[in-house]
This record gives structure tokens, C-alpha cells and sequence, in this order.
């Protein structure tokens, strides 16, 4: 009889099995972990979208806090908001054809446009020229975080990604007190009626050259800084039709859908938004593929009865 108390041994030169994964196991692994990705992908990427939301209210509110202290700085008066170039664009690198304006320089030339970190063209944001660069010292500010479009004339993303209501501000002329300027003067109408631009200072419209004079619709109706769509921006001057009737709604400057559909605002009481546009040809450009405008592209396209052209037009002006 074998001793109860000695240990079976196992058989001479065999060790026991060593099972690994079949491959039906793995697959079932692999799909888990797939499904699993499949689930939480969307839920980072919207976390990403909201992240980006947050830093464009960030930088619209950080500029509208700049564009108040300087009329506080100044007598009530609005920095300029204009087409703020002489003749020509900015040559061989001089910034000495500038104009004042509440910012310099124009995304549809690649002297100004370049926002690769330490590019010449960061210069403009700090240069006297630029009204807000003594309040605003971080050219990161004037870009949008969710804006990665690659300018055709750079190479890199756009210097900036926002732009003033051109219902707001002061005729840059006034800024050198020009005959016929007095300082602190409005602009003009710009495209406020839809039709065509244009440089009277008292049509029907209302324009804004002093922080007391949102009458109407009033500070927190009249929006100041927008997220441009990086197909159409060029000088810091975003052009909105005060104008919308049924059958009869066209945009002008485009606004950015980047955040998902969606654009930044902010309004002269303070507070910024990301508004989600209700209609894609608010922000889908009818211009060719490239920033700033084709030459030649038209300066309008209809979009009949676009609601959110219903929405833009009571909060960029109002009727005197």
C-alpha cells in the first residue's frame, strides 16, 4: 500500500501546463477594449470642446476688461475701430504705416498673419499702434484656442481670431485729431445696412464712439468682440448687417463655428457667451479655401431667412 503520509510525486520529466489566451479570448479583449474607447472618446472630445469654450470667453472677457480701462483712460472715448493701414499693407517687416486702432494688422497678409510663437508679426499686438497693448500683454489673448487653421499664406494658425463690431469704436482719424474728426467721433456705417459700405457717421443706424453712449439696444444687448471665422477675417473689423427682414438676411464677416457649431461673443456690460449658430451657413464661408478672402470673392452672400442673422442684427445696433 502506498505510505498515506509521502507526497504523490509528480511524473518523471513532465511539468504541468501552462494554458495562454485562445484567440477568441483575445478578440473578446481587444472588442471590450474597443467598445470601451468607442464610449469614452466623445466624452474626452467634448470635454476638449468645453476646455476650448471656456479659454475663448476667457480671451473675449479678458479683452472687453482691456477695451474698458482704456475709455476709462481716456475721457469716455472708445479705442479706434477702423481700417487701420495707410495705402499698403506693412512692408519689409516696417510697422511705420500703421494707423491707432484698437488692434494692427490684417490676417489677409502674411507680414501680419503669421502667429508662430516668436513670428515678427506678435510685435504688432505690443506696438504703440495697437490701442489695447498696454492692457493686454499676452498676445495669446487674441486667439481663439479651438481655432487650428493653418493660414495658406503662413504656414501657421492665424495671429488672431477676433474682431470689434463695426458699429463700435472711433474713426481712427480722430486719433490724430483730423479736420472734420473731432476726437472721439464714431465710425461710420459701414455695412450696418447690408447694402454697402459706407462712412456716414449719421444714417439710421447707431454707432458707438464713447463706453456712455449704449443707448440701444444697451451694454448688455450690444455685442463688442466676436470669434471670426479664419476664412474671412482680416482687419479687426467684423461687418454685421443691423438689417434682417423676412426673406431678406445675408452675412457679411462670418462668424466661427469652431466650437462645434458654435461662436464666442462678448457685450459691452461684460459678460461673454459661446452661442450656438442654428443655421451652418452662418459660418460655412462662400468665399474659396483660403483665409481672408479671395480677391474677388463678393463681400456678401444671402442666406435667406437665417435665424441667427434674426439674432445678430438687434444686438449689433439699433435705429437712432
Amino acid at each position: 500500500m502506498y505510505p498515506l503520509n509521502k507526497p504523490i510525486q509528480a511524473l518523471e520529466g513532465k511539468e504541468p501546463a501552462r494554458r495562454g489566451f485562445t484567440l477568441i479570448e483575445l478578440l473578446v479583449v481587444i472588442a471590450i477594449i474597443a467598445i470601451l474607447a468607442a464610449m469614452l472618446l466623445p466624452a474626452l472630445a467634448s470635454a476638449k470642446q468645453r476646455a476650448q469654450a471656456a479659454g475663448c470667453m476667457s480671451d473675449t472677457h479678458q479683452m472687453l476688461l482691456a477695451w474698458n480701462m482704456y475709455a476709462d483712460d481716456n475721457n469716455d472715448i472708445l479705442p479706434a475701430n477702423d481700417y487701420p493701414y495707410l495705402t499698403a499693407y506693412r512692408g519689409a517687416g516696417s510697422q511705420t504705416n500703421f494707423m491707432h486702432n484698437w488692434v494692427v494688422g490684417t490676417m489677409a497678409a502674411s507680414l501680419d498673419a503669421n502667429g508662430a510663437p516668436n513670428s515678427p508679426s506678435i510685435a504688432e499686438l505690443s506696438d504703440h499702434n495697437t490701442q489695447l497693448s498696454r492692457y493686454l500683454q499676452n498676445y495669446k489673448v487674441y486667439h481663439c484656442p479651438a481655432d487650428n487653421y493653418i493660414n495658406h499664406l503662413t504656414g501657421n494658425i492665424n495671429l488672431r481670431s477676433y474682431s470689434m463690431n463695426s458699429a463700435v469704436g472711433t474713426c481712427f482719424w480722430t486719433h490724430y485729431n483730423a479736420p472734420n474728426y473731432p476726437l472721439g467721433a464714431a465710425v461710420g456705417e459701414g455695412w450696418l445696412l447690408g447694402a454697402s459700405y459706407t462712412t456716414t457717421q449719421f444714417g439710421p443706424y447707431l454707432t458707438y464712439g464713447k463706453l456712455s453712449s449704449f443707448t440701444r439696444p444697451g451694454p448688455s444687448k450690444t455685442w463688442v468682440f466676436i470669434d471670426e471665422n479664419p476664412y474671412s477675417i482680416n482687419d479687426g473689423s467684423m461687418a454685421i448687417s443691423a438689417v434682417a427682414t423676412p426673406g431678406n438676411t445675408y452675412v457679411i464677416d462670418y462668424p466661427s463655428g469652431t466650437h462645434g457649431g458654435a461662436g464666442g461673443l462678448s457685450f459691452a456690460d461684460g459678460h461673454s457667451i459661446i452661442k450656438a449658430w442654428q443655421d451652418a451657413r452662418t459660418y460655412t464661408p462662400h468665399i474659396a479655401a483660403q483665409q481672408g478672402g479671395a480677391p474677388g470673392t463678393p463681400a456678401l452672400h444671402a442666406t435667406p431667412d437665417d435665424p441667427d442673422c434674426f439674432y445678430l442684427a438687434p444686438i449689433t445696433s439699433a435705429l437712432r
